[in-house]
């Protein structure tokens, strides 16, 4: 006999992250009826996850505070957060000459689980949220809900599930050849940073990739008194660019018709590149303004454009997307001039062993193949956007299970405009809904903070709206 699900709906979320924690607090914002939410997420903290959870001291939000918007009716919530906590005050090293202020990633991380807190105490709807620290493992139907089953060997009744899960570590795709694996300071996740610190002072270090996962390990080595030589390398050396002014005035397509496909895009954004720059203009507000408009304007173009632009213009698009905070900046530029720092283009060939080094065979881009010997390597190729890979086993199981689907673009899941979950068959999975990165082929970008917020605020209206029209009905 089945157990009968919460009297008030009780919903789900899986990834307690700051899109799964965001999500909470929207859902209990927009909804009529009261909710029973619960968050299930390992990690002892809601709010942090990856991003704003495993990270040192020293590493640092991407954007100024005041532009990390969580609520569009109260864009400088989060800098008033900062300033109110005293957390403002303490970091005197986030202040720039220009009067900006760059946090501390593990801030913000804290001040995500301040708003799951808050809105956990009162909400308008008297939902309750609740915080289950487990791993999901598994999904089945049960009734007009779903069954879930944990890592602990328990399962709970959830009349809607929400995937607000992140991306999985960076994938290892370089053949190791001649014991290499057998070496120390082969570092995988780029995230453990007990790995990174064990590097010996004195190592010459190659890095996989020259992103901003890049930039915080360089950051991590140096605060930890590292003195070795650095190489860095990718297929095109792209580096993230740094901040210009901040102008959000820019009517990106004024009265022009939007393009429609790739190469007209890239076109259209490169003459108005020019126009600004003529003016005396930066680049920053054109890509800011295409920024602004993405969540329209991505969903107009075809599929096929849009995988064009993931797979040629995404690389160009990130590293000019999400810049370098100052600080970071200006070490990456010190490091550069007094040569302990390398940034190369290149092709990655083998990594193999000689003696207690490792032998990187690699090619330099119009250059000959070389092999250089360094004590340790860090991959830092980013967070790996295929779900079939995913080190979530409940996300893994539903693609198996055909209740979801990856997009066809291969960035996250297949979802409808409102963010409910699409099947193998490409047919709406009632009750089930992702929102945040996960849902990012739909809207074109889902990553930054305010489009992550924004996109789970529309999922959780939407939510919101189903669960009031079935309560009436």
């Amino acid at each position: 006999m089945n157990a009968p699900l919460a009297h008030h709906p009780r919903i789900g979320i899986i990834g307690g992250g700051f899109t799964g924690a965001v999500f909470a607090v929207h859902l209990a914002r927009a909804a009529t009826n009261p909710l029973d939410i619960e968050i299930i997420e390992p990690r002892e903290k809601l709010g942090a996850g990856l991003a704003y959870g495993s990270c040192e001291p020293e590493h640092r939000v991407n954007v100024p505070s005041d532009r990390l918007t969580v609520f569009t009716e109260d864009p400088h919530d989060f800098s008033n957060w900062m300033k109110r906590t005293g957390a403002w005050e303490a970091d005197a090293f986030g202040l720039t000459t220009r009067g900006d202020h760059y946090s501390r990633r593990h801030d913000f991380g804290a001040y995500a689980a301040s708003l799951v807190a808050d809105a956990a105490a009162h909400n308008p709807s008297g939902s309750t949220i609740a915080h289950r620290r487990s791993m999901a493992t598994g999904l089945a139907r049960e009734g007009a809900g779903w069954r879930m089953s944990f890592e602990d060997g328990r399962n709970a009744l959830y009349d809607e599930v929400v995937l607000c899960a992140t991306y999985g570590r960076p994938a290892f795709r370089w053949k190791l050849v001649d014991g290499a694996e057998q070496l120390p300071h082969l570092v995988r996740d780029p995230w453990d940073w007990t790995a990174i610190k064990a590097i010996p002072r004195d190592a010459d270090v190659f890095i996989i990739g020259t992103g901003l996962t890049m930039c915080d390990v360089v950051v991590t080595l140096r605060k930890s008194g590292h003195t070795g030589k650095i190489r860095a390398v990718s297929r095109r050396a792209l580096t993230p660019r740094q901040h210009g002014d901040f102008d959000g005035s820019l009517d990106l397509f004024e009265n022009a018709v939007p393009p429609g496909n790739a190469l007209d895009l890239l076109r259209f954004v490169r003459r108005r590149i020019d126009d600004l720059a003529a003016q005396g203009r930066s680049w920053h507000a054109v890509v800011d303004a295409v920024r602004r408009n993405l969540a329209c304007y991505w969903s107009t173009l075809p599929v096929k454009e849009r995988s064009k632009i993931v797979r040629r213009l995404r690389s160009y698009w990130d590293v000019h997307r999400f810049r370098m905070a100052p600080q970071v900046a200006q070490l990456l530029e010190t490091g550069q001039r007094e040569g302990w720092l390398e940034l190369n283009a290149g092709h990655i060939g083998s990594i193999g062993r000689e003696g207690e080094h490792f032998a990187v065979t690699w090619t330099p881009k119009g250059e000959a193949a070389r092999t250089d010997l360094y004590s340790a390597i860090v991959n830092c190729t980013g967070p790996d956007g295929d779900l079939s890979r995913s080190g979530n086993p409940l996300l893994r199981a539903a693609i198996a299970d055909g209740f979801v689907r990856p997009d066809a673009l291969r960035i996250g899941l297949d979802v409808d405009a409102h963010g409910a979950a699409l099947n193998r068959d490409g047919e709406m999975t009632p009750h089930l809904w992702a929102a945040g990165p996960l849902a990012r082929a739909i809207v074109g970008e889902a990553t930054g903070v305010p489009e992550a917020s924004a996109h789970a605020r529309h999922v959780a209206e939407a939510l919101a709206e189903t669960l009031a029209l079935n309560v009436n009905a």
